[in-house]
């Protein structure tokens, strides 16, 4: 069955550890996975779980929580922290969005299933061992290989007030430019994402993402750890007061129709005409995409079906049919 190993939660101090996750393979009959975990505990206080490397290619978050699972001291916090900077472990040694042992995305699959596939196995272990002993959560993402994203929290919309507001309020602490508000019938998966497990475990938690298109930037890398000291500040695990006075709004976006998302209908290379923060208006050009193949054929024009914001798009030139070239955010009032 799945197990934390090495780390007793009862105790102060730091502790290096991992989750054990079986593995039964030809070369290995009673293999394990293992998924990388320090723990931080100084008496009672919040108990909050960082978390990257959902996805193994994207490598801010991987980056930061490393850092700091080697710099931050028992000492520095008041409570508890749990700290997983690379959650999908398989995938983040072949820097893969899925896992390279049952091509699964750990974000379209909790709860999961300690007797199911590797992956699945990995979300149980998650979300009953580490994110059920949390009052605090904080997952962070980039755009992956595929996409390009600035800096942008996300939260959920459950319809309770005091959930939402309490998560609204800690997104708004990152004092980031944009957020985006999911709703609970989101079509791309929010039950199965951690995001869900969140929610589930009645857990004030919320996700960012910080750039994309396979790379590491540093200044988006630097922005990720800024968020996380701001995070552990706001719920009060490093003690002391955040400071409010440089902190805005965040602009609130919402995707929760399909045209929101931006398909492509062809093959070819992308050559997009848009930027991440631009806004657009029905029908604009968002870019165009060349059929290198046939050279009679003009390069077929991609227009947005609605007006908003450019939250993301595509990093990869080639494109597919049915890739996702752009993701338009229309704002909350």
């Amino acid at each position: 069955m799945v197990a934390l190993v090495g780390i007793d939660l009862e105790r102060d101090g730091k502790q290096h550890g991992h989750l054990a996750i079986p593995h039964s393979t030809h070369h290995s009959a009673y293999g394990q996975i293992k998924v990388p975990v320090t723990y931080l505990r100084n008496g009672y206080g919040p108990r909050a779980l960082l978390s990257a490397g959902v996805h193994g290619d994207e490598f801010e978050g991987q980056i930061t929580l490393s850092k700091l699972a080697l710099e931050l001291s028992s000492e520095d916090i008041k409570g508890s922290l749990l700290i997983l900077p690379m959650a999908n472990a398989p995938a983040v040694a072949a820097s893969s969005r899925v896992s390279p042992l049952d091509q699964l995305n750990l974000n379209r699959v909790f709860p999961g299933n300690a007797l199911a596939r590797p992956t699945e196995a990995i979300a149980h272990a998650i979300e009953t061992l580490l994110l059920a002993r949390c009052d605090y959560a904080f997952d962070i993402h980039s755009g992956g290989t595929s996409l390009n994203y600035d800096a942008i929290g996300i939260t959920a919309s459950t319809g309770d007030k005091a959930g939402d507001n309490a998560r609204l309020n800690l997104l708004n602490a990152l004092d980031l430019d944009r957020g985006l508000l999911l709703s609970t019938n989101d079509e791309m998966g929010l039950d199965c994402s951690l995001d869900g497990a969140m929610l589930r475990q009645g857990v004030v938690g919320i996700s960012a993402e910080f750039g994309g298109g396979g790379g590491l930037s540093p200044a988006l890398q630097l922005q990720c750890a800024q968020s996380v000291q701001r995070f552990l500040t706001s719920i009060g695990l490093i003690p002391g007061s955040p400071d409010v006075s440089k902190v805005h709004q965040t602009k609130m976006y919402s995707v929760d129709c399909p045209e929101a998302y931006v398909f492509s209908s062809s093959s070819g290379i992308f050559v997009a005409e848009t930027r991440i923060g631009q806004t657009v208006e029905k029908d604009d050009i968002l870019g165009q995409i060349h059929d290198l193949l046939d050279l009679s054929l003009p390069p077929l024009t991609v227009r947005s079906e609605l007006p908003g914001t450019v939250l993301c798009l595509r990093a990869l030139p080639r494109v597919e049919s049915g890739d996702c070239l752009v993701q338009i955010g229309r704002a909350i009032p």
